[in-house]
């Protein structure tokens, strides 16, 4: 039998609206420095969270063990991807970006880098960008590069300049 009636499932509801929008994850740009005007083109990237980076086992008597938390993580990683235009933008950015050293920062926005809730700042950020398959049969994808970004978040937020990046 379940315990569900009505009125606990709307005061539920009504708790959970409480708490604001929920933010969809498809709402966001990644910008790297250097390379503002291609944030269009950055499809997927790592959103950074402030968290320890592990635990730290401690023995205790009788065999047992008990956790204390490791330092704050500081150095991270994540899956990037970028869509690739005809101009072969992203290609050339990439060798730039080795060119010029291969290390950048960068900033992601909750929203777009004129109307956004906040940002978050990543520095000295690689990337190891994985080789493409190019395929006859795929007519139904664009072109993508994708790999893993490896870079360092120390939780700068800056607040943004709307209410509503929608």
């Amino acid at each position: 039998m379940t315990v569900s009636n009505q009125q606990y499932l709307s005061d539920f509801y009504d708790a959970s609206k409480a708490l604001g929008k929920k933010i969809i994850n498809s709402d966001f740009t990644f910008e790297i420095e250097g390379f503002e005007g291609l944030y269009l083109l950055g499809k997927q990237c790592p959103w950074p969270v402030t968290t320890v980076g592990g635990e730290i086992e401690i023995p205790t008597l009788l065999g047992n063990k008990l956790f204390e938390p490791q330092q704050v993580e500081t150095a991270k990683q994540g899956q990037v991807s970028f869509l690739e235009p005809t101009a072969a933008l992203i290609d050339q950015m990439l060798v730039d970006i080795i060119t010029n050293g291969g290390v950048f920062n960068a900033k992601i926005y909750e929203g777009t880098p004129t109307k956004y809730l906040r940002y978050k700042s990543i520095r000295d950020c690689f990337m190891k960008i994985d080789d493409t398959d190019r395929d006859w049969e795929n007519r139904s994808q664009p072109l993508l590069f994708s790999g893993t970004m490896f870079y360092h978040y120390y939780g700068e937020v800056t607040e943004g300049n709307s209410t509503d990046y929608r």
